[in-house]
């Protein structure tokens, strides 16, 4: 890092990583960085569960201080988010130190070649129940972490919402108001900081990118898998001498030759949801089993070489983004058969008792030397190990989709499905109103059957799925004033494609929206497969 600039400190800067800060702290410290420097400016996504302000840092060399005027500039707009998991707060306090840095000290030359929105603190009412039993640290059990000895905060918000597994279902409110600035500021890249636990492994952080190809607009994810982030890497280790790689743990902890795992490609974790929306996502996991000053160290690091590789490359970067919309947009005007989605990913498993649940497998990726410890260190989870080493495995990191739907022309949500259309709204879906009585020719689905199954860690109170199987038929449709129709002929279409088809594996249907509708009736929402002439106007 650099050298901290006068007596504008973080908290975990003046504690000498003892300490990480509170969300007073955080807005404190952006205040007093806006006031000194006429770079940062400050907005916000609006007030968290419990009232906070979730504030951005917008950081320009150009004075831009809007969407309007980031679009207009042509340079690549680029989003870190700190404190999902308000007990992982590496990327928080790496986000003040970069911000006060780009401003005042020695990387100014970050934000003139892109536009730096620097959310650190994403879930203010977690980050604020500061424990010290928060994260503790439990090597039996591969949990937990190492510092700051003045504890962190929790994993879900004040509400008791995991944030991170939210971006489809949104019962968060910090979900919907992402949703919103996302809508509005549109930035090529996002960044999504946070800390693991899990294997012994030997890199001082590990990364990801959007994992649900067959889902997305591949040119964004691939740009970051296959360029960026071994760029990153190459670039971060050349000048740091810090190791990264990407996320996951080792398939068996005491062979490390048995592969690296990722993590499923379901939609509701960011990474993926972000690719369904065609923009380039970095996730990056700092290290549990370094101390807190280094994993500061190499969130701060990493995020320097990414903005500096992204400004690099900002032409190409916001070139790939606008392909990748333009696209899909073109895929929705006019469909093709064979032009295929995926929507889910699961494997169906049966327990004992017969209960459903779905296991997401990884196929391998590539053959590559992972970076870990001597066998006895792994065996007896000892951090740091006695001897690094290197083990030759398979990286389990390519998904397949086990449905797929072919892209429809768009969506019609019936006006009575009040929740679905008001999730269409809060996920800043394109959509048109019905303003009189209509048919059109379109695909219905019977359900023909439907089951629960258990939702893991969405946050303090369990939610339970509702798996639909369905069969596609023919119909006529009656259309109604103020039915919703949702076209895939938007940048976004992938989404819309997810949340309203009732068997995809983050839909609506999955979370809720449509527990009402038994075996045997048709579901609500119908498929138009091609363009027809709608009676219906634009939303005001």
């Amino acid at each position: 890092m650099n050298a901290p600039t006068d007596d504008l400190l973080t908290v975990a800067e003046a504690s000498g990583y003892r300490r990480t800060g509170l969300h007073r702290d955080v807005v404190d410290f952006l205040e007093r960085l806006a006031r000194r420097s006429d770079r940062v400016h400050l907005t916000s996504l609006g007030r968290s569960g419990l009232g906070q302000d979730v504030v951005v840092a917008v950081v320009s060399a150009h004075g831009i201080r809007t969407p309007e005027a980031a679009r207009a500039s042509g340079l690549p707009v680029v989003l870190v988010l700190g404190n999902i998991h308000a007990g992982e707060v590496e990327a928080k306090e790496s986000c003040l130190a970069l911000a006060r840095d780009v401003a005042l000290g020695g990387l100014g030359r970050l934000c003139e070649r892109a536009v730096l929105l620097l959310c650190p603190d994403y879930n203010p009412d977690g980050n604020d129940r500061i424990d010290v039993r928060n994260r503790a640290l439990d090597l039996s059990r591969l949990e937990g972490q190492i510092g700051p000895e003045g504890g962190v905060g929790t994993r879900y918000t004040g509400e008791g919402w995991n944030l991170n597994r939210d971006f489809t279902k949104q019962d968060a409110v910090e979900t919907r108001l992402l949703a919103a600035f996302m809508d509005a500021w549109r930035p090529h890249v996002v960044a999504d900081g946070h800390t693991t636990d899990g294997s012994i492994h030997g890199y001082e952080l590990t990364y990801d990118t959007s994992r649900n190809l067959a889902s997305c607009p591949r040119g964004p994810a691939l740009f970051v898998r296959d360029r960026l982030l071994p760029e990153v890497t190459a670039g971060l280790r050349a000048r740091t001498g810090l190791r990264t790689w990407w996320y996951g743990n080792f398939r068996d902890n005491l062979d490390p030759t048995k592969g690296w795992d990722s993590y499923p490609p379901l939609a509701r974790y960011g990474s993926h949801f972000r690719g369904l929306l065609g923009t380039m996502d970095v996730l990056l996991e700092g290290y549990s089993y370094v101390d807190f000053r280094t994993r500061c160290r190499v969130m701060y690091e990493i995020l320097v070489e990414l903005f500096d590789r992204v400004g690099a490359q900002g032409a190409e970067v916001v070139a790939t983004v606008a392909r990748a919309a333009a696209d899909t947009v073109a895929r929705g005007r006019d469909p093709r058969p064979g032009d295929l989605v995926g929507i889910d990913y699961g494997t169906p498993v049966r327990g004992a008792d017969g209960a459903l649940s779905f296991r997401h497998p990884g196929h391998p990726l590539l053959d590559h030397d992972v970076e870990a410890f001597d066998l006895e260190s792994q065996r007896l989870r000892r951090v740091p190990g006695t001897e690094r080493r290197s083990y030759r495995a398979t990286f389990y990191g390519r998904y397949e989709p086990s449905v797929s739907v072919e892209r429809p022309w768009a969506y019609v949500v019936p006006a009575s499905r009040t929740a679905a259309i008001e999730r269409v709204r809060t996920h800043r879906l394109e959509h048109l109103v019905v303003r009189r009585a209509g048919e059109v020719g379109a695909e219905a689905y019977r359900v023909v059957g439907r089951e629960p199954t258990a939702s893991p860690d969405v946050g303090d109170r369990p939610r339970t799925e509702t798996v639909f199987r369905v069969e596609a038929a023919p119909e006529r449709l009656a259309l109604a004033p103020g039915d919703v129709v949702v076209p895939t002929a938007q940048p976004w279409g992938h989404l819309a494609v997810y949340l309203l088809e009732p068997h995809a594996d983050d839909g609506l249907a999955r979370w809720g929206c449509f527990d009402d509708v038994a075996v045997g009736a048709t579901f609500p929402v119908r498929r138009l497969r091609s363009p027809v002439a709608l009676p219906a106007d634009r939303p005001s």
